[in-house]
């Protein structure tokens, strides 16, 4: 039924999947039928443009259909579809290569980073009671191994980022592994001079020169590829792609990356530093329409950068009370309207996604149908978020933890915890004195 309403199986020309998404590339976006996505079973919302359609279905869900659709007999899906989108010039199709790069990354940042929150708790607990030698953090080898386990990838970032961008745009990962080698592997160049008499450094443009270098040595590689006889597209190619983006990469995209990467991490540090609580209320507020339209992605390489130099990112552990003002606005909601079966089925429904920091079911589901609530789920996350603003030094030390679970890697859970509890709270008493249009709850009456 999806693939019928996009224009058929010959209009499809990419169709990929976030966590709760999917994401799609047509052909020609006439054919597309949006009300007939929209009155499909399941499908909470549809954004995106006419080309690029992006049907919400939500968490557990977006994976499954999008592997039955590739499955569909028939459907020719473009393997250069991410450099296709790249090079429109949208912010659409900018946002969607940093979706398509960090997505499969997210369970990764989850799993080692719930890693990171479950030494933390054994931690506390060797604290309490210090006869817990298992869990002594600077001697038991128990926890010793945990370390390991949780700060390899991160260790590697770098690495996977650039391997995802070449196979995004259609090249070899494991040439994408070697860009994003080489720049935490610089070996004895470290320390001497590049661009610009910019020092060269392991590591420097973090996450952002890797994902610049994965891209450009994927499209080295398939243009070359494309010009050598079949002789040579064994040998050629590489070491033509390695050769080229490693120099280009050494002395050129880390020294860039480097400096915007320094500023963007100078200019939030410098706005949470002097606009105080303030700031971190805005960030919170501004959230969920940044989901709404797909575009958090786009904070993905600001993320990893604080990250990587800070050791945790203040702004995660903010945008994570968006969704508690979203909870907080459901059970709002539900005080007020308890006759309203439709719209607490709704609301419970997507409330469990969204206490684990997954917002797009009650955001497509409920607040923004209303209208009002997604307004004043903002104002709940807002005010969670200046109370956060409170407590210096505090960040999370991953991506896509967030919920319940974010103060498991928060620098300081208390803080996380009590702001988190705020922004629901507000949420809900700012919902509750709002409410809603009558008109509006039509759609959640039969």
């Amino acid at each position: 039924m999806i693939i019928e309403a996009l224009g058929g199986v010959e209009n499809v020309v990419l169709v990929e999947n976030c966590m709760t998404r999917l994401r799609c590339v047509v052909k020609d976006g006439n054919k597309v039928d949006r009300e007939a996505l929209k009155a499909i079973k399941g499908v909470l919302r549809v954004a995106g443009t006419d080309t690029e359609p992006q049907i919400v279905v939500g968490p557990g869900v977006a994976d499954r259909v999008c592997d039955e659709i590739k499955d569909i007999p028939g459907i020719q899906l473009s393997v250069n579809a991410g450099e296709a989108v790249m090079t429109k010039k949208s912010a659409t199709g900018i946002f969607a290569i940093f979706s398509k790069v960090f997505t499969p990354l997210i369970p990764v940042f989850a799993g080692a980073g719930l890693i990171f929150g479950i030494m933390k708790v054994f931690t506390t607990l060797w604290n309490i009671n210090p006869s817990l030698t298992l869990f002594n953090p600077s001697e038991s080898t128990f926890m010793f191994a945990l370390n390991v386990l949780a700060s390899t990838f991160f260790a590697y970032l770098n690495i996977a980022v650039a391997a995802s961008s070449a196979k995004v745009m259609g090249g070899n990962p494991y040439l994408g592994l070697v860009a994003g080698g080489i720049i935490i592997n610089l070996g004895a160049l470290a320390g001497t001079q590049g661009l610009f008499g910019i020092t060269i450094v392991n590591g420097r443009g973090g996450t952002l020169a890797a994902m610049a270098a994965g891209i450009l040595i994927a499209i080295v590689e398939k243009k070359v590829r494309n010009a050598v006889p079949d002789a040579l597209k064994i040998h050629v190619p590489p070491v033509v792609s390695i050769i080229v983006v490693g120099l280009l990469t050494i002395y050129l995209l880390q020294p860039i990356a480097g400096v915007i990467t320094d500023a963007v991490t100078t200019l939030f540090l410098w706005l949470l530093d002097n606009v105080g609580p303030f700031a971190y209320g805005i960030i919170a507020a501004l959230f969920l329409p940044l989901v709404m339209t797909g575009m958090h992605h786009g904070l993905s390489p600001v993320h990893t950068t604080f990250i990587q130099n800070l050791g945790y990112t203040p702004l995660y552990s903010c945008c994570s009370l968006a969704g508690g003002g979203q909870v907080g606005a459901a059970i709002g909601l539900m005080l007020r309207y308890k006759k309203e079966k439709g719209l607490r089925e709704a609301a419970i429904a997507g409330l469990p996604a969204g206490i684990l920091g997954i917002g797009e079911p009650l955001i497509f589901g409920v607040s923004l149908p209303l209208g009002r609530p997604f307004i004043t789920a903002c104002l709940g996350a807002f005010v969670g978020g200046c109370v956060l603003g409170l407590f210096p030094g505090q960040g999370a030390v991953t991506m896509n933890v967030s919920g319940i679970l974010g103060g498991l890697v928060n620098t300081r859970p208390g803080a996380y915890y009590l702001s988190y509890l705020v922004s629901i709270v507000a949420g809900a008493i700012i919902t509750f004195l709002a409410g809603v249009k009558d008109s509006a709850l039509d759609g959640f009456r039969d």
